[in-house]
């Protein structure tokens, strides 16, 4: 067996609670995904808007679009219990969160308060769900093992 983060030879079980965290992450990327193809699409198919402007548009959701095709890889790596993937899911996911409750307010103002709402509710639960429950953050280890190594120079006649 291959070296994992739970040392040699180990097989890693991982908790169901880490695999329904997970989902949700892979979930909200491609939701997201999904949101900015549409919202592109929708851009595009009006004439208020020059080239220019749609140029900016698609400069700035390439960022977005960028981070949630990134989620489905972190979210199989929370799976396989990398510290880096669970540190690096809390800081886009929290990110995230702050982003849908920026537009759940733009959406209570001028449109649908439901969809702001999810916006800002899926983000949140996955957040709750990588940092609250015990048995998620305990798969995911503090500090590496140390490595026990031969005492050096070996035991001898020499040596009291």
């Amino acid at each position: 067996m291959a070296q994992g983060a739970f040392g040699y030879g180990q097989p890693v079980a991982t908790p169901r609670s880490v695999k329904i965290v997970a989902a949700g992450v892979a979930l909200l990327g491609i939701l997201n995904i999904i949101r900015v193809i549409v919202q592109t699409a929708q851009t595009f198919a009006g004439d208020e808007w020059s080239t220019g402007t749609r140029a900016v548009f698609l400069a700035l959701n390439a960022i977005p679009f960028g981070v949630s095709v990134f989620f489905v890889p972190l979210a199989h790596q929370i799976t396989r219990g990398r510290p880096w993937a669970w540190v690096t899911a809390i800081v886009l996911i929290s990110l995230t969160t702050l982003a849908g409750a920026f537009m759940m307010l733009i959406m209570i103002v001028g449109g649908s308060p439901l969809l702001g709402l999810v916006w800002f509710v899926g983000p949140l639960a996955v957040l709750l769900g990588l940092t609250v429950p015990r048995s998620v953050r305990g798969f995911f280890p503090r500090r590496p093992e140390p490595v026990p190594y031969a005492p050096y120079p070996p035991q001898g006649p020499w040596t009291s």
